[in-house]
């Protein structure tokens, strides 16, 4: 979007076409660039819609069309209905998502120009792959806009489970005999999902195959524990915990077969190692909707790269206090503390006094569109300070809910820093533990629910 939040689709194709270089030479959009300041939404839905389902274009696509993003994907789940069957392949063997040799096959020299993803799958029988393809689009379009479950959830009223494969159990004795990331990637879409709407997709399909599926990984003799096998055990166990609500350390399969060890197989050092890499494979998107919050920052066209010197310019014109020099060590600071926020990530400012802690985070507020409210914790400090009282009102004999200064910030999504929390008294350190635990709301004594 431009500086001043407007959306133009002629702007937003050239940025788009800017992050991917190749798609320029592609006649479709070509015909789209040409047409300028006259090319409607509608044209350019129906000429960049397909892309959504390309893994290599999922995230640029989105990133740059937000503000249409919901009629992309409600095009795509359009087109993508029309399709005769999503479970069909013309052989036996398993496909990854991105499969290069069938864009090879078309009739263009270079495979990044087809951009025709449903009509290239359809065309050689390759349904399974094509749904396995809009699983993962979808997957990392709810992480980044999680607005979208309906048109989402409109796609799995037609469409099978992400772990169609997994649900037939030759399909699945295969995979791990011989296991290739196309096992792992379903059990890591489906996961996604379910970590973006765990009410819906948890109630929405049959998850009882994961139970086969992790027995089958656990009783493997033949001595392979390969780093893809150990992926997809630990994946799927983190799903079943979900679905069914429970400890890892306990899963209970039947009533005639108990699966349940101690930690199914895994030490710590695989479990992180397992956590690490489902971690990278969340890192694009991650890296995308960070990107979304330098956007304000940026006053030129340039992709990819915050325009600093804007930046240096607006911390000092903004009320954040004293005026701040922007050093180029404040800058990484700044660009790190903004990715971290943007995914939720706890951080840690250190430094001497002075050294700009407390204007780091007024900035970074004043970014988000909102203001900082700081609370001094001692031993004076109580709970009803912070969430809030019953005082008396103007009528005699009668009383009216005080909020406390904790609850109206949050009702009103202001930051809050606590100074000197470590002086706080036991019972204020476990009102604020949950949320420094990352719950997103919590009951007052007044049975309301505030929502951070």
């Amino acid at each position: 979007m431009a500086i001043d939040g407007s959306f133009g689709v002629e702007y937003e194709l050239q940025r788009f076409l800017l992050r991917c270089p190749k798609l320029a030479a592609a006649p479709q959009l070509d015909n789209l660039v040409e047409k300028g300041k006259i090319l409607t939404e509608k044209e350019l839905i129906d000429g960049v819609a397909e892309l959504l389902l390309h893994p290599r274009y999922t995230i640029p696509l989105l990133g740059c069309f937000r503000p249409i993003a919901r009629k992309i994907v409600d095009r795509v789940v359009a087109l993508l209905h029309l399709v005769p069957d999503l479970t069909s392949n013309s052989n036996d063997s398993m496909i990854e998502f991105d499969d290069g040799r069938l864009f090879k096959d078309t009739e263009s020299s270079d495979y990044e120009q087809d951009i025709s993803v449903i009509n290239l799958y359809v065309k050689y029988g390759r349904g399974q792959g094509l749904h396995e393809l809009s699983c993962l689009a979808f997957s990392r379009t709810l992480d980044m806009l999680p607005y979208l479950t309906g048109s989402v959830r409109d796609y799995f009223k037609f469409a099978p489970p992400p772990f169609k494969r997994m649900m037939e159990k030759e399909s699945m004795a295969q995979s791990l005999v011989q296991p290739g990331t196309h096992l792992l990637d379903a059990v890591r879409v489906s996961y996604r999902l379910l970590l973006a709407e765990p009410e819906v997709f948890a109630k929405l399909w049959d998850w009882s195959c994961y139970m086969d599926l992790v027995h089958e990984i656990t009783s493997l003799n033949n001595g392979e524990n390969t780093e893809i096998l150990m992926d997809i055990r630990w994946c799927a166990v983190q799903t079943l915990t979900m679905v069914l609500k429970m400890s890892d350390k306990f899963i209970r399969k039947s009533k005639t077969r108990d699966l349940a060890t101690s930690d199914f197989g895994f030490d710590d050092e695989k479990a992180y190692g397992c956590l690490l890499r489902w971690k990278e494979f969340l890192q694009d998107v991650s890296l995308e909707k960070a990107g979304w919050y330098l956007e304000p920052f940026r006053e030129n066209t340039s992709v990819g790269q915050p325009n600093w010197s804007n930046m240096e310019a607006k911390w000092d014109t903004l009320k954040t206090g004293s005026p701040f020099v922007l050093t180029s060590a404040v800058k990484k600071s700044f660009e790190m503390v903004l990715l971290a926020v943007s995914q939720r990530w706890p951080v840690l400012l250190y430094g001497p006094a002075g050294a700009g802690k407390t204007a780091l985070i007024s900035r970074l507020a004043q970014g988000h569109g909102s203001q900082v409210l700081s609370i001094h914790m001692d031993e004076q400090i109580d709970g009803k300070t912070l969430i809030g009282s019953y005082v008396c009102a103007e009528q005699p004999g009668e009383f009216r809910w005080q909020p406390g200064s904790l609850t109206q910030a949050i009702i009103n999504g202001l930051w809050v820093v606590f100074e000197d929390i470590d002086k706080a008294p036991a019972d204020v350190q476990s009102i604020l533990l949950p949320l420094l635990e990352g719950a997103t709301s919590f009951l007052t004594g007044h049975g309301e629910v505030c929502c951070s």
